[in-house]
């Protein structure tokens, strides 16, 4: 072997060079940097989505469920029904001007059962009697849910009536007033059990009401802000102790509720309902946006609740966790994106819906229905 290729493979032998491992290394860093930047972008732009359709559900369920119940408001009532005197029951948070934070609402609906598909007659109930029968099991469903003397029953939705006994053992509900004649509310028979039936409905008072933070009372169960539904002791007071209305859906900040109504306008029709919704007197231009009341304690007659025929129900919603970085951050002081309005909720004047130090990187939603009140002015 010469000495030229011994001197050839001793180079070839040396490996890398330090100057060479470091540009190695280098390389190698800014690889796996990149690497890591795109899958933690991506982490946080995921996580982001995720809440973001997280929102979106909140808001449409909390629209669906206040609008089945303000679309059945009334079912049949023809008294008060516990602590809803009307079918539905405003609480407008500013009555005298712009709202600072959320509205409620009380109105009468028929209780859900629990066990059972639909509380219905076992046996045929004709005027003027003034007890109805129903199978034990039935009636026990019933009282879990509130059914007792002094509660209001509603047969097949056409004829509600107090409670004055209940006896759960034998079925049988006594009314404090018999059964208006001429009218007849069958049973399935032995004979024919597929014939028609009457559904007896428990109607109840409840409330939708917003629950935001501190919440002393824990009503969201420590997920303030939250939607919650109950039949507290008065009408649209949900934020008690020990409160019996029960939190439904997370995450919703914001109700504000807008009535038209067709009688509450002593100027037209001399305050009688005539099927119209009424034009405001402060825009008699037609049926319009502007003919939505939301000021008023809907107390002064002919300005009372009886006379509601659409509701304009606008709804908020924010994510339930801030966003971590994505680039998008707001710190106090220099947030400038102009504050959300929604009907006449004026979002300026309330720190706890539109704080900058609070609700920083917080994304909403907005949702706005129109109701129409089908079980009113009958």
């Amino acid at each position: 072997m010469s000495t030229t290729q011994h001197k050839t493979r001793v180079n070839d032998a040396r490996g890398f060079t330090l100057i060479e491992l470091l540009i190695a290394l280098i390389i190698t860093s800014i690889i796996v940097l990149a690497g890591f930047t795109i899958l933690t972008t991506s982490n946080k732009a995921t996580r982001a989505n995720t809440q973001t359709v997280a929102t979106q559900s909140n808001v449409r369920s909390a629209m669906e469920l206040m609008s089945r119940d303000l679309k059945m408001a009334g079912f049949g009532m023809t008294g008060p029904v516990g602590n809803c005197p009307t079918a539905i029951v405003p609480s407008d948070n500013t009555p005298a001007g712009a709202d600072s934070g959320p509205d409620a609402v009380s109105m009468v609906v028929p209780a859900v059962s629990n066990a059972n598909a639909q509380w219905v007659l076992s046996a045929q109930a004709a005027a003027p009697a003034n007890q109805i029968q129903l199978s034990s099991a039935h009636v026990s469903d019933m009282a879990t849910l509130g059914l007792a003397n002094g509660s209001v029953v509603s047969l097949g939705g056409a004829f509600s009536v107090q409670v004055t006994a209940v006896n759960a053992g034998t079925g049988v509900i006594t009314l404090a007033a018999p059964i208006v004649a001429p009218a007849v509310f069958p049973a399935k028979t032995t004979t024919t059990p597929q014939g028609p039936d009457t559904p007896v409905y428990l109607l109840q008072c409840v409330t939708y009401q917003v629950i935001r933070p501190p919440d002393t009372n824990n009503v969201c169960a420590g997920n303030a802000p939250c939607l919650v539904r109950g039949v507290p002791a008065a009408a649209n007071n949900c934020d008690v102790a020990a409160s019996p209305c029960i939190p439904i859906v997370d995450g919703i900040e914001d109700l504000q509720l807008a009535y038209a109504c067709d009688g509450c306008v002593s100027t037209i029709n001399g305050g009688v309902p005539d099927g119209t919704i009424d034009d405001q007197p402060t825009t008699p231009s037609g049926f319009d946006v502007s003919d939505f009341v939301t000021n008023s304690t809907w107390a002064t007659p002919p300005l009372t609740p009886d006379k509601v025929r659409l509701i304009q129900l606008s709804i908020v919603a924010r994510q339930t966790a801030t966003d971590v970085g994505m680039g998008d951050t707001n710190a106090a002081g220099t947030f400038t994106a102009a504050p959300l309005q929604v009907s006449d909720h004026n979002a300026a004047a309330d720190t706890g819906y539109y704080n900058a130090a609070q609700y920083q990187q917080q994304r909403r939603r907005v949702l706005v229905r129109t109701i129409s009140t089908r079980n009113m002015g009958l």
